[in-house]
């Protein structure tokens, strides 16, 4: 048996759809009359009846409640690979609305700006750089960047690289309150923590040697902020220990005005993450943004 035309199916689900014929025309700019035809023609190359019709109302047999569902998918199925092969053919462009932490962004993410940019120049950034965790869909972001745990499983995913996180201090602090060795000498010492949205910090530690083995201490000191750069200025002033993703500290490092302590131990490393709304489909924008970000920082 040949399979149905598409147009045989589309008629088919726009009548459903509708719940009427004359409806169902309107919809699909045509006659009562050949909407009619058209599911006559599609119920006798089945051999079956789909719908029954009265005067008032139309009902779908129980061949065509399962037919319906079957036929909806596939037209959507069909729908979405017009789109992402349309997609592919068509050069991105319009404006790509993207969310990310303050610090990351300055540092990280600025430098790879005008690389993107020479690559698809008829996309347009807007950066919005906060370190509270936005509601992308309610700002109206195509995608936003994240460092650390997810939260909300209603955003799709994708891991784009791992960032060391390191415990540092100013050497003038170290001087005078002595080098922590172990973990549990946090406890005596100033500790800077990052804080978001007022959930507590926690430092677990494993050793390098040996990552079965962690402790976990919880920092006090003078100082709680949002903002790690904030930390990084407070740290090179001497106010007590900071935990940092390496690059907001790198430079500092390499210059001797900020010194790395607990040599033997490490932090879990943070997770950088896109997320971005749940959908069919990858809008080709944030497709090509994210494989850009994986092709340059990607582990």
């Amino acid at each position: 048996m040949t399979h149905p035309d598409i147009a045989l199916l589309a008629t088919f689900i726009a009548v459903v759809d509708a719940g009427s014929f004359s409806r169902a025309a309107e919809r699909l700019e045509t006659t009562t009359g050949a909407v009619s035809r058209r599911v006559a023609a599609l119920e006798e190359r089945l051999g079956l009846r789909l719908i029954n019709r009265t005067t008032r109302q139309l009902n779908l047999t129980e061949a065509g409640e399962h037919y319906y569902r079957d036929v909806a998918a596939i037209l959507q199925a069909l729908a979405d690979a017009e789109d992402r092969v349309s997609h592919l053919r068509e050069a991105p462009s319009g404006e790509l609305r993207v969310a990310a932490p303050l610090s990351f962004g300055v540092l990280t993410l600025a430098p790879l700006l005008a690389g993107f940019h020479a690559r698809y120049p008829d996309l347009h950034l807007m950066l919005d750089l906060d370190d509270r965790m936005v509601d992308i869909v309610a700002a109206g972001m195509d995608l936003a960047l994240r460092i650390g745990r997810l939260t909300d499983s209603s955003l799709v995913a994708r891991r784009i690289a791992e960032l060391e996180r390191v415990f540092c201090a100013a050497p003038a602090y170290l001087d005078r309150r002595g080098r922590p060795e172990l973990p549990v000498d946090l406890q005596a010492h100033d500790c800077l923590r990052y804080s978001n949205l007022g959930v507590r910090e926690e430092w677990t530690l494993q050793r390098r040697d040996d990552p079965s083995t962690s402790l976990s201490v919880e920092p006090t000191g003078p100082l709680c902020a949002n903002n790690g750069d904030l930390l990084r200025h407070a740290a090179l002033a001497g106010m007590g220990v900071c935990s940092l993703p390496r690059f907001i500290v790198a430079e500092d490092l390499a210059a001797g005005v900020l010194e790395c302590v607990l040599d033997d131990w490490r932090a879990p490393p943070l997770v950088l993450s896109a997320v971005w709304p749940s959908r069919r489909f990858v809008p080709a924008k944030v497709r090509v943004f994210v494989e850009y970000l994986a092709e340059h920082l990607g582990d």
